[in-house]
């Protein structure tokens, strides 16, 4: 009787977010600029943040780290920057940071000069976000690094592109470094066919590594039709290439979203995402492979609305699977704009739940989850951004839920309100129109997509982020068609949507690069 006593008193000495988990929570951080979570690991009860950001007035892209603690409420920020281009390389895959006992590690790209060629950048600070160092690695032509994780412990690992744009001449590229930045090996893998994309990688309980990429049939057809092979490569740790497989071929889709997670029982998981063309999404597909690199299972989510994007891919202590990305999504006859998209799925393939997030706290008419974990309190912490497209405000989103996925208690399946009025958003600030691809290259040519039966739209002006007048075009009232985009710098462009009486519909985000 004493022990227990003892128990409960020791109990009651604890704050109850130790005995009972977080609350649920939705930030909008405000860390200064266009703000995206791209990243995010728990340590020390703290959370730790890889954010990509162009603050104002330049709108340059910057690195930005940051942390938080267990509410969300922001303890440090941190930022690096060239005044050109410092940022992070992928937004999506929760793989651009790496944490050890004393330091954090942030790899993305780097550009010395405007118009230049970009280098992959491995940047180390502090727990408290002080730069150490930032060492930059490349060649002639543009270089990208996407992921980092430690390979052991005293060896981080990277993978990403290498020769982009030039024809013949891409790879995937692998590095191994020491603590320091120090080369330890440098590898190249596949190219042989013209364009390469390395979209994500994972290392395995054995130590080897393995890299989920896109490849084209030939340099020249690469954009048209089925032109693409999803491929898989596993290396061992000292970089030797084990087997290469393809798992997939499909049609261009510009969304950077595959993953790749290890299972309990040595097989892997790959998210994948295609288009049939002319911009039409599929459903996202849920690949499950063997350790040689072999098809053996495949799931496909319904086709919801406009389609769901897969970002990240991670397993719970519990052995559950959860996704996140964002979802396109309709409750009745409202059209609510992407909304943060989770599911829990069993390693067998069976989904338990999946639910939808939208905050209107502040007007946010727009969310996107970019990456997760399960935190230490069994409950899962996710990151990405908001944006209200009215007022042109995009800022990074931090959502905390419960380990069963939700913001209320007893939640259900479907669209979930997580401010506390749980009402919808003004009519005014709903999407009606979208645009792809996203980001675009400087001269290409922009689909926009009517979401409604009547669309509105006459005419579309673009703007920069000074809101200088660049361009007008006049719209058709056709549910697809294209907007030129003029051969300007790389930055954060505006895309105003208006009636013929000229009052404004809509303004869209557009990233060129």
């Amino acid at each position: 009787m004493k022990h227990l006593w003892f128990i409960l008193f020791g109990l009651t000495l604890m704050p109850s977010s130790l005995i009972f988990g977080q609350a649920p929570f939705s930030k909008a951080l405000y860390l200064g600029g266009v703000e995206s979570i791209s990243s995010i690991r728990e340590k020390d009860s703290i959370y730790l943040l890889s954010v990509l950001t162009a603050p104002p007035p330049s709108y340059t892209y910057v690195h930005k780290s940051a942390s938080t603690d267990l509410e969300g409420n922001v303890l440090w920020q941190s930022s690096t920057t060239n005044d050109n281009y410092v940022a992070v390389s992928m937004v999506s895959g929760n793989q651009g940071m790496a944490v050890n006992d004393s330091s954090l590690f942030f790899v993305g790209n780097i550009t010395e000069e405007p118009g230049g060629d970009s280098d992959g950048f491995l940047l180390k600070q502090n727990l408290r976000g002080d730069s150490i160092w930032l060492k930059s690695f490349g060649g002639s032509y543009n270089d990208r690094i996407y992921g980092i994780e430690l390979l052991n412990d005293s060896t981080l690992i990277v993978h990403g592109d290498h020769g982009t744009l030039s024809p013949g001449e891409e790879k995937v590229w692998v590095i191994a470094f020491d603590l320091d930045g120090n080369i330890l090996w440098e590898r190249f893998y596949a190219g042989d066919n013209g364009l390469i994309r390395s979209r994500d990688f994972a290392v395995l309980e054995n130590g080897n590594v393995v890299i989920v990429y896109r490849e084209c049939l030939s340099y020249q057809s690469c954009g048209s039709g089925v032109d693409k092979r999803l491929r898989l490569l596993c290396i061992d740790p000292e970089g030797n290439e084990l087997w290469i497989s393809t798992i997939g071929e499909y049609y261009l889709s510009g969304v950077p979203v595959e993953n790749v997670v290890e299972l309990d029982n040595g097989q892997l998981l790959v998210s994948f995402f295609r288009e049939i063309g002319q911009g039409i999404r599929r459903a996202p597909i849920l690949l499950w492979i063997s350790p040689e690199g072999e098809v053996l299972q495949q799931y496909d989510f319904e086709f919801v609305s406009l389609g769901n994007y897969i970002a990240d891919l991670f397993l719970t202590e519990s052995g559950n699977i959860i996704g996140v990305g964002d979802s396109q999504t309709y409750q009745g006859e409202d059209f609510y704009g992407s909304v943060g998209w989770v599911f829990s799925m069993t390693q067998s393939g069976e989904l338990n739940w999946e639910r939808m997030f939208f905050d209107n706290n502040e007007g946010f008419n727009k969310g996107f989850l970019h990456c997760g974990l399960e935190a230490e309190d069994g409950g899962l912490i996710l990151g990405g951004f908001l944006e209200d497209t009215i007022a042109l405000l995009t800022t990074a989103w931090l959502l905390k839920l419960d380990s069963a996925g939700c913001y209320h208690p007893n939640c259900e399946e479907g669209l979930q309100f997580v401010d506390v009025e749980e009402i919808a958003a003004p009519p005014s600030s709903v999407s009606t129109y979208r645009v792809y691809p996203n980001p675009i290259s400087g001269g290409a040519v922009l689909q926009l997509e009517a979401l409604t039966d009547n669309p509105q739209a006459a005419r579309a002006q673009w703007l920069d982020a000074y809101g200088r007048h660049l361009a007008e075009h006049a719209l058709d009232s056709l549910p697809l068609q294209n907007i030129p985009v003029g051969d300007w710098p790389p930055g954060v462009y505006f895309l105003r949507l208006m009636e013929e009486s000229g009052r404004a519909l809509q303004v869209l985000r557009v990233l060129v690069e």
